[in-house]
């Protein structure tokens, strides 16, 4: 079994990969605060959580992820996982699109519209721009920087080609009590929570739940209730809030606690994520 491990870049501005392993994995979710993400997905037995939707991925699927998209991955078992994301910060939306065309048109059709299904040629397409932006961004041969920009352009036309013509994938795996939960959650949000209280509330067993709710979403129920108080976190920074008016309006009674867990989630502390938004 070989092990594909490459990356360049900028996380924050252009950041392009190709992985394949083989371990199973739970990963927490996470926020990008800063860039728009694109994942061809090319092999293993992953589900693919995004805004309260959890998908099993086939091989061939593009996963479109905006800036602030609570989103994560669960790798279920040891097949071999193979995807290629592309990161584009945010700083060139304005530089790659154009008047007559928004070449991030393809994020924003709707929060439920993240996943497509491409054909053969267009997976080889996909993966031919990303891997000669990843080339590009390496070797900084004479014109590295047009041919990484036309190469990104062309990825991005390609993604919002696929997403004018092809149906997005709606098949939430995820059954009922998931979805009353986080409902539960999302109105409940800044008040005193506990796993056993919403449990209580939807009339099942904390252990059944928790099993449930890790077993479609790839984390704890705990986990998903915290990163959606740091999401709100974020919202109130963004509308001016001070970080520690944010800390405890968006459910945290601890300061520091909340800190460190708002630089896990966002990837960089709430004082740093304030001046990224400026």
């Amino acid at each position: 079994m070989y092990t594909i491990n490459k990356m360049a870049g900028d996380p924050d501005r252009l950041y392009v990969s190709h992985h394949l392993s083989a371990y199973r994995t739970e990963r927490s979710l996470h926020i990008h605060p800063v860039s728009y993400e694109l994942m061809l997905f090319k092999s293993g037995n992953v589900d693919y959580f995004i805004n309260d939707v959890t998908y099993h991925l086939e091989p061939g699927d593009l996963t479109l992820v905006c800036p602030n998209d609570l989103h994560g991955l669960f790798i279920k078992d040891e097949t071999p996982y193979e995807r290629i994301p592309v990161h584009i910060g945010q700083i060139y939306t304005e530089e790659f699109s154009t008047k007559n065309t928004d070449l991030f048109s393809c994020f924003h059709h709707s929060a439920s519209n993240r996943v497509y299904h491409l054909s053969q040629a267009e997976c080889k397409l996909y993966e031919e721009y990303a891997l000669h932006i990843l080339h590009s961004i390496n070797q900084k041969e004479f014109g590295y920087d047009i041919r990484i920009k036309s190469y990104v352009s062309l990825l991005l036309l390609l993604a919002n080609q696929v997403s004018r013509i092809h149906p997005s994938k709606n098949d939430d795996i995820s059954p009922s009590i998931i979805k009353e939960a986080m409902n539960f959650i999302t109105v409940h949000l800044t008040e005193e929570l506990s796993v056993q209280a919403i449990a209580n509330a939807l009339n099942i067993s904390r252990s059944r739940l928790s099993h449930l709710f890790r077993q479609f979403t790839g984390t704890t129920l705990w986990n998903y209730v915290t990163v959606r108080r740091v999401q709100f976190a974020q919202t109130l920074l963004n509308n001016g809030s001070s970080i520690t008016d944010a800390c405890y309006d968006c459910g945290f009674n601890d300061y520091a606690h909340f800190c460190k867990v708002f630089a896990s989630v966002v990837g960089m502390p709430p004082g740093k994520y304030i001046k990224s938004q400026l």
